[in-house]
């Protein structure tokens, strides 16, 4: 390897070494934790037209909307780090003063979403359709609790 290349390596190496151990600015991880939302609310929103009748059933199409909605399930959490606390969004004060609830709603979230997703895998609608419901409960009573409304 001659010297420019191991120059051009070795800052590499450094820009991605310092890009990593950076810590998220407050903002980025409410923007982070809201892209992940929007993602949970575009499969959700198309999961719920299906159940309500308003988009035809397609249960292949349903499986891969749960399955990807429990990917982002596990990683909204991520985003909700203490220094957000005082940044702007949505989040109600409660939320940082009730963490170990916050919390264990999250794990009942990647719990319904996870059974979702398995649910609608299997091909029953009708059980499809009931899970879905079962899921949607469970992100409505967080953004209840926790989540101020505009």
């Amino acid at each position: 390897m001659n010297l420019r290349k191991k120059i051009c390596f070795a800052a590499t190496l450094l820009l991605l070494g310092a890009a990593v151990g950076a810590q998220p600015k407050p903002e980025d991880a409410v923007s982070y934790r809201k892209g992940i939302m929007r993602g949970m609310a575009w499969n959700i929103g198309e999961m719920g037209g299906m159940v309500k009748g308003v988009v035809p059933w397609d249960q292949k199409r349903f499986a891969f909307l749960a399955a990807r909605n429990a990917a982002l399930a596990p990683m909204a959490r991520e985003g909700f780090t203490p220094d957000t606390a005082q940044a702007k969004s949505n989040a109600k004060p409660a939320l940082w003063e009730n963490l170990p609830n916050f919390d264990e709603r999250n794990q009942a979230l990647i719990d319904a979403s996870t059974k979702l997703a398995a649910v609608a895998q299997g091909g029953d609608a009708a059980a499809s359709k009931q899970a879905f419901i079962d899921t949607t409960k469970v992100c409505k009573g967080c953004h209840d609790k926790y989540q101020e409304k505009h």
